[in-house]
Order: C-alpha cells, then structure tokens, then sequence
C-alpha cells in the first residue's frame, strides 16, 4: 500500500513537473512562482513525513507545527542573507563601502549564515517532544534524503550540480 500511494505521489508530481512550463506564467511574478514551489515542496515533505512516521491526527500536527516555526525562522534568515550580499555586492560595485561598514556586513553575514547551521539542532531538539530517540535519527536520515530529492527536482533538465532554478 505505503509503495502504491508513493508511486502514485511520485507519477503526480512528475506530471506537474512535466506540465509546470505550460502553466507557470499563470502565476505571474518570479517571487509567486517561488512561493508555490515552496509549498508544494513542503506538502511533499509532510507527506513523506506522514508515510515514512505513520503519522496521524494531534501527532502529526505538532510535527509538522515544529517544522513550520523552523521553516519560516530559516526563510526569514535566508532573506537577511541575501539582502546583506546584495549590499555588499552593490557596495563594493560602486565602491561607496568603508572599511568598516564591509566588515560589519561580514560579520552580519557570517552570523547569519551560523544561525542558519544551527537550525537542524533545533529542529531535532524541538522534534525530541514528539519522537523517540530513534525516530530523531530516522528524522535526520529522511531530511537529508528529501533535500537530495528536492534539489534534483528543482534542477533543470539536463543540468548537473548547478543551482536550482
């Protein structure tokens, strides 16, 4: 049963994947693009989640409320990130940074990016209230396993080891 529903998962979103390019100016700006893509991308995974941790009712919402604070708290920091390179970048483009100033986004950077290493830790510490020891690892296993998959997806056909679209 577990492999026909992850088959039948599995063929849907290939479909969508395949079909993507004929509908995908339907949602307009890049950023709405990106948006669903997220989303659908964390379905997936609370479905996986679901199917690999039978996963159901009250247990499955607090799991997956425990992703989501983290899933939102590493979205707000990728933003920070982004926008401090995109500072240092113009600045040292138009060469109107100090000294200083490129040190101090250095440091917000290299922060930034810290806060974000630390994120898996507190997921697993926040997941420690609804799984066992084991299921933590199993947890691990399966987040490392879906980043694979989902950065393969994202991945233009023919590309190999590049960035996502």
């Amino acid at each position: 049963m577990k492999r026909t529903i992850t088959a039948g998962l599995v063929l849907l979103l290939t479909t969508f994947w395949a079909t993507y390019p004929a509908y995908g100016s339907f949602f307009g700006k890049k950023q709405n693009k990106a948006k669903d893509i997220k989303e659908r991308l964390i379905t997936l995974r609370n479905w996986e989640l679901m199917e690999e941790f039978n996963l159901k009712g009250e247990r499955a919402q607090r799991v997956f409320d425990i992703l989501k604070r983290f899933d939102d708290e590493r979205e707000v920091l990728i933003r920070k990130r982004r926008r401090l390179l995109g500072r240092l970048r113009e600045g040292l483009r138009t060469g109107s940074l100090s000294d200083a100033r490129i040190k101090k986004l250095l440091t917000e950077i290299t922060n930034t990016n810290v806060e974000l290493a630390r994120i898996p830790q507190k997921e697993l510490k926040g997941l420690e209230k609804v799984f066992s020891p084991r299921e933590l690892a199993r947890y691990m296993l399966f987040s490392q396993r879906f980043a694979k998959q989902a950065r393969r997806l994202l991945l233009r056909p023919g590309q190999k080891n590049k960035k996502p679209m």
